[in-house]
């Protein structure tokens, strides 16, 4: 009876041991471990040790790939984040940017929100989180909005000369003041109203008609008539 297309015991791969998770798996199990406890307890319950626990990972394995706690919480925060809040390849740039800022809103209003509190306010008194959180978030979401904007500029949608650091302010400053201060709700008409008044300000200038130009054209560009004289005049 031939044997030859049957495997033996020996030539089917070994098992998975139980055990720490490995690459890839290890990092996804890191981060979720990491995010789960900062939604929990916030920055103040975080601690390598407690993500290390949870995640079923080596602390070596962690400062491997996240040389400080304040790094790794951040790297947690985007690996929820970002998925979330990316730009659309296509369509107009004005509307790309507004349903972004309404989908950064919503992700604001949960539990995100608060992550993001917690990480600006040790920012303030951490040079190391402060750190982490510009590099890693702050400066990267803003090279992807000028990107948007610079799409928008070469379709025509806004002004070659529009300064993009003022824009993305006006665009996002206020999203972060109602964030942090807390003095207003994060929701989505209003979210539009402060989109629709900064992407007004960009769009291209019409062109502007003198007086003279004016008064020898009429509505639609005809010459326009003289008054007639009243009779006996």
């Amino acid at each position: 009876m031939p044997t030859a297309n049957v495997k033996s015991v020996d030539d089917q791969p070994p098992a998975r041991r139980p055990g720490r998770p490995r690459g890839d798996e290890a990092r996804v199990a890191i981060l979720e471990a990491a995010y789960a406890i900062l939604e929990e307890g916030g920055l103040a319950a975080f601690t390598i040790e407690g993500v290390a626990a949870r995640a079923g990972a080596a602390k070596t394995t962690i400062y491997r790939w996240w040389p400080s706690r304040e790094s790794l919480a951040v790297a947690a925060f985007l690996s929820v984040a970002l998925p979330r809040i990316s730009f659309s390849s296509t369509g107009s740039a004005a509307n790309a940017i507004r349903s972004q800022m309404l989908r950064l809103v919503t992700v604001y209003s949960g539990k995100t929100g608060r992550v993001v509190r917690d990480l600006v306010a040790a920012g303030n008194s951490d040079p190391v989180a402060a750190a982490a959180f510009v590099e890693s978030y702050v400066r990267q979401r803003r090279q992807a909005v000028r990107e948007v904007l610079q799409r928008g500029i070469d379709a025509g949608e806004f002004r070659a000369d529009i300064d993009f650091e003022a824009a993305i302010d006006a665009l996002y400053g206020p999203v972060f003041y109602r964030l942090l201060v807390g003095h207003g709700t994060l929701d989505k008409t209003w979210t539009k109203d402060v989109a629709d008044i900064v992407l007004a300000g960009l769009k291209p200038q019409a062109p502007e008609i003198k007086n003279g130009d004016q008064s020898r054209t009429g509505t639609k560009g005809t010459k326009a008539r003289p008054d007639r004289v009243s009779r006996g005049s």
